[in-house]
């Protein structure tokens, strides 16, 4: 059955709209129409059986028949603060994320990004960020949509660390093993816990960012011997996480 991201101001009652590219797709791409059944979710924990009851321009009105909500979230809240990356590779990342079920997106400017801060082009990209997190949910069946923010400052994200029970910085020259992460897993309590993952730019963090880094409360931990690329190396992270503390490779 196909599935759609829907906005949850387009629901009322037991009335849905899809509208955009998604109804134009669902229309002239799948060729659905009247008595068609789909499945929606909202991006915040609801699942949704629906009747497409119409189809016009741009617009595709639907009933729902019944709502749920699926067990496809990790018990474990994970952010990713990801040091700016080149467009093409931070998009691929993102996708590659939502699937591996991250519930915040936190890109920043380390000192060794190469793109440069660009206030005017933060709207474009957390507009495209967000079709694509959106995408990506719907294929892996996912039923929260993660939060995405523009990019900000190595300092914001110091601030905003705060707010977390577990920090963890991958750095390539740190001399402490993911295995002490581990056992310190298996010491704690089991809850649910707000973890913030931060990873760097191509060029790495400089030592004065890992230094502050551990200074706000950071465990920096290293992958192991080898040098990953920017990208394989968050991917790596999140899915080492959500293993320790989440839901990867687990059974209910």
């Amino acid at each position: 059955m196909h599935r759609f991201y829907i906005d949850k101001n387009n629901i009322k009652g037991t009335h849905a709209i899809i509208t955009g590219q998604d109804s134009r797709h669902l229309a002239s791409v799948m060729r659905l129409g009247s008595g068609d059944m789909v499945e929606l979710a909202d991006g915040n924990g609801c699942h949704y059986l629906a009747r497409v009851e119409s189809t016009s321009a741009g617009q595709t009105d639907l009933t729902i028949l019944k709502t749920s909500h699926l067990k496809a979230e990790s018990m474990a809240y994970i952010a990713i603060a990801q040091g700016v990356l080149k467009d093409k590779k931070m998009d691929t990342l993102l996708r590659q994320l939502t699937e591996l079920g991250i519930m915040e997106w936190m890109p920043f400017f380390a000192k060794r990004s190469v793109p440069v801060p660009a206030p005017k082009k933060d709207g474009a990209r957390v507009e495209r960020w967000q079709k694509i997190a959106q995408e990506a949910m719907k294929q892996c069946g996912r039923s929260v949509l993660p939060k995405i923010n523009p990019p900000s400052s190595f300092d914001d994200i110091m601030t905003i660390s705060r707010q977390y029970d577990k920090k963890i910085l991958f750095w390539e020259r740190s001399e402490s093993p993911l295995d002490l992460l581990r056992k310190k897993e298996e010491s704690s309590e089991t809850r649910s816990l707000k973890i913030l993952i931060m990873t760097g730019p191509e060029g790495g963090f400089s030592e004065d960012e890992a230094k502050t880094a551990t200074e706000n409360g950071f465990i920096s931990l290293s992958m192991g011997p080898r040098i990953l690329r920017a990208e394989t190396a968050t991917v790596t992270a999140c899915a080492l996480v959500q293993n320790i503390f989440g839901d990867l490779g687990k059974k209910e």
